[in-house]
């Protein structure tokens, strides 16, 4: 069994709902289809789900919202008619603004996008509705109580044929509780993980996941197969892929993830496996990904292996500053702070004062607007050499290396550049390893 999960792009009109039905067509193992709410189509357009946040926003500050909740019955009214529907749609939005004037809920009001795109999908398919709400139930910290979800999963009467809208679920409470922002990605993972399914498709507006930044690299290659390990660590550092909610379900039941494009469903996609270190693997690099504007601190403390406190020290204040370090690499007599936009919440001067009188150490050196840019690939462990010759291709396009890390997984290489540097440098490591890494490729301004 398949598990098909369709975001905003793929259900956004009704051209795009027929592309759905030919892809569910397609496959007989297709019997579990999750949705988003209709997205954005066009320049003139929004996506429903914003419409409904704008709603709410009116109804909390008292504005009138007949207008707005014309536009999201004409939105997806268009859809009925032209796909010769039946879903009462009208019937449905008053129980709607029924229900907000007895109990209003700004979670219940935004799901409803969700809830009635679910509704026109699950008549077009000719598959059954379910409600999300009667499915995914959250436990006391917002997260999914997996024994009582499970137990509503066994007891439906069907497993096969239906439509669930994704992004929310029901609480302890009893009222529909939202996911975070593309939670709809977390309600097509779980629902794989209940059907023990087979595979879980992620279908989108792209063909798969890209190995470096379209806006930096404009034709970078698509990734083949990847790890969730690997996925892991560049989600980490920026990829726009997938939060790690919507990773780690079908990741501990080893359920392989395929990204793939409704807009073009023979295009082979991304396939995310859990296999960590597959032998026929002939890439070097899986993806590069970074960000910029880091704070780097350096603290140096000779012997510092019998004077851990000073990590303690140091890392007490960054605490008690509501900072967060995103890596941390040490050395026989130092460590190195790695902190994202520090300035949001205290000065660098302030925060360098704070440690400096915590920890008092031999040395304390900052360096700001760093970039890290992460390399990421299961052969960084088996062929160390390829960091030496990644640095050397940046020395040779004159690009002054501020630091670089191996995480222990070793499939992670950090390097630090300047901000400024920051795109020229994965411009630079992208054409020296995407065709051939040992046959050097000179980098070529303009490339992107």
């Amino acid at each position: 069994m398949k598990v098909a999960k369709f975001g905003g792009s793929s259900v956004a009109t009704a051209d795009q709902f027929q592309k759905v039905k030919a892809i569910i067509d397609q496959d007989s193992q297709r019997q579990l289809v999750v949705v988003s709410a209709a997205g954005k189509y066009g320049p003139a357009t929004q996506k429903l789900t914003d419409t409904l946040f704008l709603i709410a926003d009116a109804m909390e500050a008292g504005r009138d919202v007949t207008q707005l909740f014309a536009q999201v019955t004409a939105r997806l009214e268009a859809i009925n008619q032209t796909l010769h529907l039946q879903v009462p749609l009208n019937k449905l939005m008053n129980t709607i603004r029924h229900q907000l004037t007895t109990h209003y809920s700004r979670d219940y009001l935004v799901s409803r996008g969700e809830f009635l795109t679910a509704h026109l999908m699950a008549a077009y398919l000719g598959y059954t509705f379910l409600d999300a709400a009667d499915l995914f139930f959250f436990d006391d910290n917002g997260g999914i109580d997996e024994a009582k979800t499970m137990a509503a999963y066994r007891q439906l009467p069907n497993h096969h044929g239906l439509v669930i809208p994704g992004f929310y679920g029901r609480n302890r409470a009893g009222h529909v509780q939202l996911m975070p922002r593309g939670g709809s990605d977390i309600s097509g993972a779980w629902l794989a993980r209940l059907a023990q399914a087979d595979l879980y498709e992620n279908w989108t507006d792209v063909s798969g996941i890209k190995m470096a930044d379209p806006r930096i690299i404009k034709d970078a290659d698509s990734i083949d197969v990847m790890s969730y390990d690997e996925l892991r660590e560049l989600t980490y550092m920026g990829f726009s892929v997938f939060q790690e909610e919507a990773v780690q379900p079908v990741r501990e039941c080893k359920i392989p993830t395929r990204i793939l494009n409704t807009n073009a469903p023979q295009d082979p996609g991304t396939l995310i496996i859990h296999d960590d270190d597959p032998s026929d693997d002939p890439r070097i690099i899986t993806g590069i990904a970074g960000r910029k504007h880091y704070l780097v601190i350096t603290i140096r403390q000779y012997q510092l292996a019998v004077h851990l406190e000073v990590i303690q020290q140091a890392l007490g204040v960054i605490a008690a500053h509501h900072l967060v370090v995103d890596y941390l690499p040490t050395g026989i007599d130092s460590f190195s702070l790695l902190i994202r936009e520090p300035r949001r919440q205290v000065s660098v001067r302030e925060l360098t004062t704070a440690i400096q009188a915590a920890c008092h150490p031999d040395k304390l050196e900052v360096t700001e607007n760093v970039a890290l840019i992460a390399m990421v690939s299961r052969q960084l462990r088996k062929r160390p050499a390829i960091a030496g010759k990644v640095l050397a291709y940046l020395d040779d396009n004159l690009l002054n290396v501020q630091l670089v890390s191996q995480t222990n997984s070793d499939i992670n290489l950090l390097i630090g550049v300047t901000d400024k540097d920051y795109d020229k440098a994965v411009r630079v490591i992208y054409s020296s390893i995407h065709q051939n890494f040992y046959r050097p490729a000179p980098y070529i301004e303009g490339i992107a």
